[in-house]
């Protein structure tokens, strides 16, 4: 706070205008991180903010054949994910507080690629990188969010860097990035049965 005085000689506080680091972090995009849960049965998934604080959780729901996933924020229900189940391209339907969407991956693509078919976002692509290292969510040429993948001795996790500061955006890219870690665990899952070395 700083002091002036009026042209009759009373004194004023008046606010010091804010310093650049704080403006930069004020508008900086807000950072997420996504990883499964070390030791968990049923395969949990948590994103967390910088502070290491869970803000969502992905759990999967016990069913034969086809496991819809439960996102919770701060014990809430969110949104329900199941997949489709016997489909030619990999399909999702969504299921949040407010409306009903679906999530189609592109199938032979070197690239993975999921569109968003219905609801607000309809159209919105989440695009995959060489090797699955980064991704970014767009629609309409805007980029609602950019995610890089950081290796770690038992899992990989993702940081997310979220570009559309809305609430909506952000749960939308919280499902899609849960999808695609779900995703990436079955194929992983898949080439493991399939390999027959000994140490596979």
């Amino acid at each position: 706070m700083t002091e002036k005085r009026r042209s009759d000689g009373v004194a004023v506080e008046s606010q010091r205008p804010p310093s650049r680091n704080a403006l930069m972090n004020r508008y900086a995009p807000k950072t997420l991180h996504i990883a499964r849960k070390l030791l968990s049965l049923l395969g949990k998934i948590q994103i967390t903010d910088d502070d290491d604080n869970v803000v969502y959780e992905a759990a999967a729901q016990w069913r034969w054949f086809i496991r819809p996933w439960r996102i919770t924020q701060n014990d809430r229900e969110v949104a329900i994910v199941r997949r489709k189940f016997l489909s030619f391209a990999p399909t999702w339907y969504v299921d949040t507080n407010d409306e009903h969407f679906a999530l189609r991956g592109k199938p032979w693509s070197w690239r993975r690629q999921v569109v968003v078919v219905g609801g607000r976002f309809d159209g919105a692509v989440l695009r995959g990188g060489l090797w699955d290292m980064g991704f970014e969510l767009t629609r309409q040429g805007q980029v609602i969010a950019r995610a890089q993948a950081k290796i770690m001795t038992l899992r990989t996790r993702h940081s997310i860097e979220l570009l559309d500061a809305s609430p909506q955006a952000e749960l939308l890219t919280v499902i899609l990035m849960t999808t695609l870690v779900e995703q990436k665990s079955e194929e992983s899952k898949l080439g493991t049965a399939a390999d027959p070395s000994p140490h596979g």
